[in-house]
């Protein structure tokens, strides 16, 4: 029986992963790094993308430092565009109508999850949130999906896990959860093909409250 509800939140709570590419090369210009941004590197936590790209700037600062100074740099470049993905808002609305539990569960830093839980009108809906700093191992581990079912004090066969990237797909497939797969970056075909997920939809338009009890029998 469906009882809760687990959102990534980067491409999927918003459709911002074009943003987040583009912050990262004004961030990485900065820092003398002309490597473009790899969508590998989605659902990734900022501790690997930084130590992968400039590991002698992270030696040099710190991988928290600099994880925050990119941040800012997405926050304050692109506060005035971000929207919550078609849908999304009444979903959530509805989950807590029928008694569903809703729970965050990112690879992004803390301030980030909160800034769009509020950008997005959705903070007093989740129960909790899980972000980068509440989990040690990074997507596609499971970890930070099922800290999220233990939060809520529900099963992972109980719950659905909302994810946009391959590495959160496998993340949540891994937990023991079904998977909605979003196609705001990868292709309906792509998600469809190269990923187990249990549903693979365009946006929440597309995945009623009926459709996702169906998932969880």
């Amino acid at each position: 029986m469906l009882k809760g509800l687990i959102f990534d939140m980067d491409g999927t709570v918003v459709n911002n992963s074009a943003l987040h590419i583009e912050a990262f090369r004004i961030f990485f210009e900065r820092h003398g790094c002309k490597e473009p941004f790899s969508q590998e590197w989605f659902a990734r936590r900022n501790e690997d993308i930084l130590m992968h790209y400039i590991p002698e700037e992270c030696e040099k600062y710190g991988w928290v430092t600099l994880s925050d100074e990119k941040e800012e740099v997405y926050r304050d470049t692109f506060k005035d565009v971000i929207k919550p993905v078609e849908g999304l808002v009444e979903l959530v609305k509805a989950a807590h109508a029928a008694g569903l539990k809703c729970c965050i569960g990112s690879s992004a830093p803390r301030q980030n999850v909160e800034f769009h839980l509020d950008v997005c009108g959705i903070r007093e809906y989740m129960c909790d949130w899980l972000c980068m700093e509440d989990v040690k191992i990074g997507k596609p581990d499971p970890d930070v999906y099922l800290k999220c079912c233990s939060r809520m004090g529900l099963d992972p066969s109980e719950c659905i896990v909302f994810e946009d990237a391959t590495a959160g797909i496998e993340a949540g497939k891994r937990a023991g959860c079904k998977v909605v797969g979003l196609a705001t970056w990868n292709s309906v075909e792509t998600l469809q093909q190269k990923t187990a997920a249990d549903l693979v939809v365009r946006n929440f338009t597309e995945c009623p409250i009926s459709e996702l009890e169906k998932l969880v029998l």
